[in-house]
Parts: structure tokens; sequence; C-alpha cells
């Protein structure tokens, strides 16, 4: 019966709210792409159906239509800056780099997999179908300023604004639908416009051959429908728009009243501020609100949580076993060399190593750009060989460098093991031509083996580079490539594949970071591992370049425009199983206008949004809300037994332990630490004073989490676990936290909770309490019936807790110690009774903790595997 319905609703191209485009990808007036969010069948609650798909658009008010593909899949389209709040899809069908805008105007035509549908407004009028059109925000020379309205058909307006240097960038192809006829004079031209409902405005192009291709006396003047406004200073472009018909009379009381009430507003929430001040006594700087004492019986904490009836899910890491064929092919190299069965993780790759990384960079460097660099400006089209702002000598020019913020190496044994199939099943193609010259990564990576695992020249096996945004290329090492979203942003020149180069400067075209987000200023490429196999070679633009590999005759291909436009070399694969990404390069761009050093020294360290070992890494946990647990692997814990022992805890065996990962909370995690990492900045230090300093006891004042891990760290042993994942400066640090059961599972179901009535009665003053001594923090754990069925387990929470300024007491008792701490805007206690231990971490927000580890543990016995 749907499909009966399906196929009716399409019979005619329409139905009361979509109408049928054609194939290919929707794009808008401008025909430009939208931003897209595809669900293949199966994914996040996505069945699979047309009319699905169809409702998926219906729903978002700022969605202008929808593709549906050969194969099911759902691409919903939203306006510039929009996402859909009525369902999710994968991170890796996420594309929202592109800035399409308004109704769907056409299909792109380029496949014929893919039906383009666009969605009709409430109520259609062939007389009104026509809608406001787009103007842009730029800043001009103008003579004045005005917005664009629709015109009544019919009606003839004489009135217009004059903008000087500006041109109609959709407009500049003399073939653009947009444009209605084209006329000798200004004064033709408006005689036209100004009789047409459709015109809204005439635009005369540059005269200067930069922009519109006119120049001097041949210049024409066109009518057009549509006008998106582009600045180029001293063109010589004019614009001649349609102006307003009327004002409105109750503007300026519209206004008055506005912000009246505004300032009204404004003035009741500073009385109530002050007012609250008043009643609860001054507020330290490290919570927007008055902090609550808390009591640190576990009890208490968890009762406080238990209220939520909520329940997490929980899945385990532990993957299927790897035969011994598969276990010997994993590079020596990677932390999970030593694994057994299959894994899916990422680790940060030490700073030492950086320096390889860095000569790579350098030695790939070409300064050389292409029309794919987008102007960084923003007030210049495409233009072969780069805009001028981008040239070398440009305003802000080329980078001049690219200074690495940290470096990720994914380790996904799935991912490696088709890797290592495809590249035995190119090997017997025999003898292959190798490209002249040399791929430039070549001399680096093979003198450094204990980063790069020695590559197979015979297959054509190379290090290439892939830009993208930094999103995307976290997703694309959590979940590999995806072809068919390929060319989404920059085109296929060569036809649809997964394109690379083998010079960083070329795919740094291709990388975007996050204005206004986490990674504002930060850029990301992709090293990857690649078997070229046999190539097709070609100096010429050849979109039918992948047919010649799907016939079979060749692998992969290598464009060289090296040749014909002294750019770059252009290396592409058709299937994802020719290229693993190894390595996820996080950097900044160093400006031509700053040394490097100056450059160097301006920039914080950085750390990954999320900890990069987590399964939802890749996700932007601010707009994609998730909450999961993971059973971790056999290896993570027997390192947290080794933690365990290494923190005054012997005999105990790790039973179970469950990772945390909830968006929630760590966002609320990472808000304080920004606060925290403010008030460092404003107070001018580079560090909070650590426990070392407090106590002035250099040989044992390190943490004890802290020096354990850190001994990891320096022997080269490399963890999911690891030092490298805090922040020092701010005091970021491991520590235990005892309870029962059933209070540590309402902790990761709901958070910490600070009981409101919870007043007197605690050692070091109201707060929640941690230790760095385990045994501390297991005199709180009851024994308790546990997975194995003994009943002498006991449960602890490893949280990462952010100290900030720390207020110290050696007291063996202070009950007002947190109220001290608040009065000097401390952020935490440090508790060392008699200077003898177990120190005691006590801090005054919830926000200030993350649970991450739920940990089981029981007496070693006769069960111990």
């Amino acid at each position: 019966m749907r499909v009966f319905l399906a196929i009716a609703w399409l019979s005619n191209g329409v139905n009361g709210d979509f109408q049928e485009m054609g194939t290919g990808y929707c794009m808008d007036s401008q025909n430009i792409y939208y931003d897209s969010f595809t669900a293949a069948p199966g994914d996040l609650g996505y069945v699979g159906s047309l009319d699905e798909c169809r409702q998926r658009s219906q729903a978002e008010a700022q969605s202008p239509g929808f593709a549906f593909s050969s194969s099911n899949d759902c691409t919903v389209y939203m306006n510039n800056g929009q996402s859909p709040s009525s369902f999710q899809v994968p991170a890796a069908g996420i594309v929202n780099s592109n800035y399409g805008n308004g109704e769907v105007k056409k299909a792109s035509e380029h496949t014929t997999l893919t039906t383009c549908y666009k969605k009709l407004p409430a109520t259609t009028s062939s007389t009104t179908r026509e809608s406001t059109s787009v103007v842009s925000t730029a800043t001009t020379s103008t003579t004045s300023t005005t917005t664009t309205l629709g015109v009544i058909s019919g009606v003839t307006i004489d009135r217009y604004t004059v903008t000087t240097d500006a041109f109609c960038s959709n407009a500049i192809d003399s073939t653009d639908p947009s444009i209605l006829r084209s006329f000798d004079s200004k004064e033709s031209c408006w005689d036209f416009c100004s009789s047409q409902a459709s015109c809204v405005a005439c635009f005369r192009p540059c005269t200067d051959g930069t922009q519109g291709h006119c120049d001097g006396e041949s210049c024409s003047f066109l009518a057009v429908s549509l006008c998106s406004t582009r600045v180029s200073d001293g063109c010589g472009a004019q614009i001649w728009r349609k102006a307003k018909t009327a004002e409105d009379p109750m503007l300026a009381l519209r206004i008055v009243l506005i912000v009246l009430g505004l300032l009204i507003l404004i003035g009741i929430i500073t009385l109530y501020c002050w007012w609250k001040r008043r009643k609860n006594g001054r507020v330290p700087l490290t919570s927007k609100a008055p902090v609550t004492p808390v009591n640190p019986d576990p009890a208490t904490v968890g009762a406080a949580a238990i209220k939520v009836p909520k329940t997490i899910p929980a899945e385990s890491e532990e993957g299927t076993a790897l035969s011994e064929a598969k276990r010997n092919a994993l590079p020596s190299h990677w932390g999970h060399s030593v694994e057994s069965t299959e894994f899916k993780s990422m680790l940060y790759v030490s700073e030492e190593k950086h320096k390889i990384f860095e000569a790579l960079l350098s030695k790939t460097y070409k300064a050389r750009s292409t029309q794919d660099r987008p102007c960084p400006n923003g007030s210049c089209p495409k233009t072969p060989g780069g805009c001028p702002c981008v040239q070398p000598d440009g305003n802000p020019g080329l980078p001049a460098s690219y200074v690495i913020r940290r470096i990720i190496r994914v380790e996904n044994s799935r991912m490696w093991s088709n890797y290592t199939a495809k590249r035995q099943r190119l090997r017997g193609r025999g003898s292959i031509e190798q490209p002249e010259p040399a791929v430039q990564t070549a001399g680096i990576v093979g003198e450094n083996p204990d980063v790069f695992t020695p590559l197979d020249s015979t297959v054509n096996e190379f290090y290439l580079w892939h830009g993208t945004h930094i999103r995307a290329a976290l997703s694309i090492a959590r979940e590999d490539f995806r072809i068919d979203m390929a060319g989404s942003n920059a085109g296929t020149m060569y036809g649809k594949g997964c394109y690379l180069a083998e010079n960083c400067t070329k795919a740094d075209e291709y990388a975007k970071d996050e204005p206004h987000g986490y990674y504002e200023g930060v850029f990301a490429l992709l090293l990857c591992r690649v078997s070229m196999g046999k190539y097709f070679y070609t100096t010429e633009r050849n979109d039918q370049a992948g047919e010649k590999v799907k016939s079979g005759e060749f692998d992969s291909t290598v464009g060289d425009r090296t040749k014909k436009a002294n750019t770059f070399r252009e290396f592409v694969v058709y299937d994802t199983e020719q290229v693993y990404p190894e390595y996820v390069i996080l950097y900044s761009r160093q400006p031509r206008a700053e040394a490097l050093e100056s450059f160097r020294f301006g920039l914080m360290e950085l750390h990954a949004e999320l900890p990069v070992y987590w399964q939802h890494c890749h996700v932007n946990p601010t707009i994609n809300r998730f909450e999961k647990q993971y059973w971790v692997r056999a290896t993570s814990r027997r390192l947290l037994e080794d933690l365990a022992t290494a923190c005054n805890c012997t005999g105990k065996k790790v039973l179970a332990a469950r990772r945390i990962e909830v968006s929630s909370t760590w966002n609320r995690y990472v808000r304080f630490k920004l606060r925290l990492k403010e008030e460092l900045s404003q107070l001018g230090l580079p560090a909070f004073a650590s426990a070392q300093l407090l106590e002035g006891k250099m040989e044992r004042g390190e943490i004890l989490t802290y020096t354990y891990l850190k001994n990891l760290y320096g022997q080269g042993v490399q963890t999911t676990i690891s030092v490298d994942g805090l922040e020092d400066a701010i005091q970021e640090h491991l520590l235990w936290h005892g309870t029962s059961k059933e209070a540590a599972e309402a902790i990761v179901r709901s958070d910490f909770r600070i009981p409101e009535d919870a007043k007197h009665g605690f050692r070091f003053g109201s707060g929640l309490y941690f230790a760095e001594d385990l045994s501390k923090s297991l005199s709180y754990a009851p024994l308790e019936r546990g997975s194995d069925g003994g009943k002498s387990s006991q449960f602890v929470l490893l949280c990462r807790v952010l100290c900030g300024q720390m207020h110290y007491t050696d007291h063996m008792s202070d009950g007002m110690a947190t109220a001290h701490a608040k009065q000097v805007w401390k952020h935490a206690v440090l508790a060392n009774p008699s200077s003898k231990g177990p120190r005691e971490f006590i801090v005054l927000s919830e926000m200030q903790v993350y649970p991450e580890y739920l940990v089981e543990l029981a007496p070693k016995g006769s069960m111990e595997p």
C-alpha cells in the first residue's frame, strides 16, 4: 500500500507540499548547495522510505527540501546555519560548510542516483510565487542603504539606490537565469526594471576586467531578478536597486518602546542580583550562583541523585577475537598492537614526535594557491591561481607555515584489516609504474619507521594529505571515508573519489576551522596511508577518470596540474579500502605578518573538546546529545588495576569497569574549565599552584594518579587513560570517590548533586570529597554483592576533577576550610592532616567534577583470571 501511495505521489512530480525538481542534489537560486543531513536506512531510527524522508523535511521549518537516493538514503537540506531539531543523523552524514539559502531553484543533474524535491509554500499562487530577493550585508560605499523588497505586479517604481564598487556576484555568468535582459544604457535598463515585478536591480559589471568581464565603454547594463552584492574596491561597478515604497510611520515609536522595555528588564535583574548577594554573602568567582555546601557521605549524595528515573545504555568495547595473521599485521608502534580482540580507538602522539611531523609539513609546503583556496576576506570570487588575498605577497596572504597543536593517531583494527587486504590484492597486478618525481612525503616517512610502518613501493603505497572541516576529519578518523559524500564542497575534477595531495599547502585549501566554536582558529589535516596501485595519469581535467578505474583498467588517478597550471599533483582513489587515515594533525595557520615564535607564544595548549579515546570523540557535544556507557577492554581493566595498586590499594582486582560518556554532564564540566582558563588569563599566571607548591614538599607533592600515569608516559607506554588528556595549568586531576553501588549508579545517571540541607558536620567543611589514595576512598564504600556473585565487591568512581586555585590546610579537622576557601575566591580545598595524609580534595561545585569511570573492585583470590 505504501509503495502505491508513493507512486501516486510522484506521478506528476507535484504533491500538495513538495515538487520534484529532477535528478541530482538541490541548489538554491544562486546555484549553491545547502547544508545537508544524510541518513542511510537503519541510521538513528531512519527506516528508509520516501514518505519518511518527506516527513522529516516537512517537520523542519528551515528545510527548503530534500533528496532521496536509489539506495533509499535520505538527505534533508537546511538553510544556511540551521540544524534539524526533530531528528538526528550520523556525524558522517552532516555537511554544514555550504551556504545555500532560500527556496530550491534547481537540481544539480550531475547524478541520476538521487532525486531533488522542493518544499512548496503553505499557500501557493501563480502570481505570488516569486519571493523576497537576497541582499548582501557587506559594507560598501553607497549613496544610501536599503532593504530590497518584492514588488507588486503592474506597479512602476522610479525610486532606487546606487551602490558603487560592487557587483551582483550571482550574475557574472551570462547564462545565469537571474539575468532578465541586457541593455546598452542605464536609462533603458531602469525603464525596463521599474516596470517589471520580477526585476530587483540594474547592474553594470566592473570596468577593470576583473569582475564580470566588462571593459570600459563596452560595458552593458543587466536587469536581474536576484542580486547578491559583492564588494570590490575601485572596480567601477554599480548597482541600481529598487528602494522601499513606504516607511513605517510607527517605527521610531516601536524602537523607543523596545529600548525602554529592555532598560526596565535590566534594572529588575540588577536589583534581584543585588538582593541575592546581600542575602547569601559574597559569591566566589568560581560559580555564577551561590554554592550550597554538600555532605560528603556517599549515601546522601546518592540519595539526591536516585530521584531521577533514567537508565543509560551500556555496551562492550571488547571486539571479536583477532586472527594471528591480523595481529601480526598491526603496526608495531600502535598503542593497541598487543590487543587480541578488535579495537577502535584514537590516542595522542607524544610531543617529542611532533618534530617529525613539523619537518613533513615544512618539506611538503609549496607557496602556491589554486582557485579552491577560499578568499580569507570573503570579498573575491573563485579565481584561477587563487585570488590576490591568498598570494604569498597578498593581504593577509598565503599562510607562512602551519603550527602543530596536537596530533592524534587512529588505531582501528577493522579499517586496518580492510586496508591491508586490499593492498594484498593490488600486489597481484605485478609490476606497476611508479610516479616521477617521487612523492614528496617519501624521504621523511622512510627515515622514521618508529612512526610510519615501512611502505610497499610495489603497489605505490604513500603517505598523502587530506584537508577538510575539523569535525569531518575527526568523523573520518572514527568512521572512515565516505566516497558518496565526495565533491559536496569542492567539486570532482577527476570523478567521485577520495582526493589527496603530496603538498600540505594543497590539502590546507580545503581545511576549515569552527568560527565562534570550540575549534575556532584550529584546522585539521589527515595524514593518510594510501595504496594507489596502477594509476591513470593525466595533465587535464577529466571527470570520467573514475570510470576508467571502475572498468578495472586502473586502480587510481594521478592528476598532474604542475605541468599545465604550475600548481599541484592530486591523487585520487575510488575505494575507501585503499586509504587508511592514520594521523589527524590539528594545527593553526601562521600569518605572514607575524613572526613564527611570536605566533607560537600566543597559542594556548590545545586539548580536543572530548577525550580522543571516547567513542563520541568526533561529535559536537553542544549540538548532538549522547548518553552511553562502555564496558572497557581487558587491557584497560588491567591498567585500572595497576593504577589502583599505585594508589595504595593492594590485594584488589578490577572485576569490571565502565566508561561514562554523557554530553550534558561533560558540557557543564567544560564550561567550568573554560571559566578557570579565563580567570588564569586575567591573573596573568601560567598555572595555578600545584599540591607540590602548596605543601613545599617536592618529594611527595605529586598526586598519586598523576605520578603513575606520568611514569608510563615517560616510558613510551601509550594508554587511553593518560596524563596527556589532563590540563595541568588549571590543576585537572584524576581522583577517586568511594560510595555504594546504588549511589554510584545514580551519580552515573544524573551526575553529582549537592543536597541543599547539608550545612555542617564534615571534617573540612561542605563540598564534594575526593582522594588520591584509593584506600581512603574505599573506606566510604561498603562491601556488596558483585558481578562475580561474591559479596565482597566495592565500587568507586574515578573522576576528572578541576581543582583550580586550592586553599591548603594541614589541620586534623577544619570545619570552616571550605568557607575560608570561598572568602578568598578559591575553587577547592587541599586537606593534608598533620602534613602526613591521606590527602583529600574538596571542591565547591558539581561543575568541577566529571565521573568518567565506574570501577568494581574485589579481593584477589582463586577466581582471579
